[in-house]
């Protein structure tokens, strides 16, 4: 079985060899193809200096995490991978991962992605973002076997961020790749959605682990009007994810996103007098109505199997 892993780098120095030097370590060969968004750091020059046996695809502009991966899982498909192995910039694995998440899917012909355990900062500790917002929401019934010592060997879960995902190859012609109508924030979510929505089984594998150290570069002060537009780009990616569900009327849709983008914040600004928040929710909602159609036909899209936003011979 050919096994591919994606990385996709944006100014990754601090992170990128820690990622790199652990899949070296795997006790399954893989071949590791990194996406580079056109980093203004050093980190194509430490893979190429460090790791000359990685395929490097250095882009001409940062296309974000969703189109980078695109890129990359084009390309492994179109090499002819079995399974591909999505793992963020500032994670790691250890030497059993990738085996433990391919031995699953070879043995589980019925499920078209796995996912191991998500750690963080360290390998002893569960990372909170992953137990609060999907393990709690998706899979309640892992944290309480966890507690009462009885983990069964893997739980059926809605999904889990992207920060590791070992995807049959060919689930990707079924679902198609990311929407690159998401830059950053709810791509994954919106994959998950159509995962879902398409019967491609995800599966949480507890014994296996990665770590997702969840580093970001440090934050640069900026002026009102980026910090109102970035706070408004993850106020869209919520409200695009609602809008592309593959479920659901038009009118429905339409009146949460008024409810939700606009009603909501209005109304919050009377308890928490958080101004900026609001116009975030104003911003956001005036740039999804602005495509509102396209939003919808999107959504028509996807709700069916086909490669979408995939450059992939089939």
């Amino acid at each position: 079985m050919n096994t591919y892993v994606i990385i996709v780098t944006y100014n990754g120095i601090a992170w990128i060899r820690l990622a790199l030097e652990s899949l070296k370590t795997s006790q399954v060969s893989c071949t590791t193809i990194v996406v580079d968004n056109n980093s203004t750091d050093k980190t194509i020059e430490l893979i190429n200096k460090e790791f000359p046996e990685v395929l490097l695809l250095s882009q001409n502009k940062n296309f974000g995490f969703g189109v980078g991966n695109n890129i990359g899982i084009s390309h492994a498909i179109n090499l002819g991978a079995d399974f591909i192995f999505l793992l963020n910039q500032d994670a790691y694995v250890t030497p059993t991962t990738i085996g433990e998440l391919t031995s699953f899917l070879q043995q589980h012909t019925d499920y078209a992605v796995v996912t191991p355990l998500h750690c963080s900062p360290n390998i002893k500790t569960l990372d909170p973002h992953t137990q609060k917002i999907y393990l709690q929401g998706y899979v309640p019934q892992y944290l309480s076997d966890a507690c009462l010592g009885y983990v069964k060997e893997y739980y059926d879960i809605r999904g889990i961020n992207a920060a590791a995902w070992m995807v049959r190859a060919a689930a990707f012609k079924i679902v198609g790749g990311f929407d690159p109508i998401f830059f950053m924030y709810g791509e994954d979510d919106d994959l998950i959605a159509r995962f879902n929505h398409l019967g491609q089984k995800f599966a949480l594998l507890p014994a296996s682990k990665i770590v997702h150290l969840r580093a970001k570069s440090p934050r640069k002060v900026m002026p009102l009007y980026r910090e109102l537009w970035l706070l408004s780009e993850r106020v869209r990616s919520s409200l695009l994810m609602d809008a592309k569900l593959p479920t659901g009327s038009v009118l429905g849709k339409s009146i949460r996103l008024i409810i939700t983008g606009i009603g909501t914040p209005l109304l919050n600004i009377l308890i928490k007098h958080n101004w900026r928040e609001v116009l975030a929710h104003i911003i956001a909602t005036t740039r999804i109505f602005s495509s509102f159609v396209k939003i919808i036909k999107k959504s028509k899209q996807c709700s069916i199997k086909g490669p979408h936003y995939l450059d992939i011979k089939i």
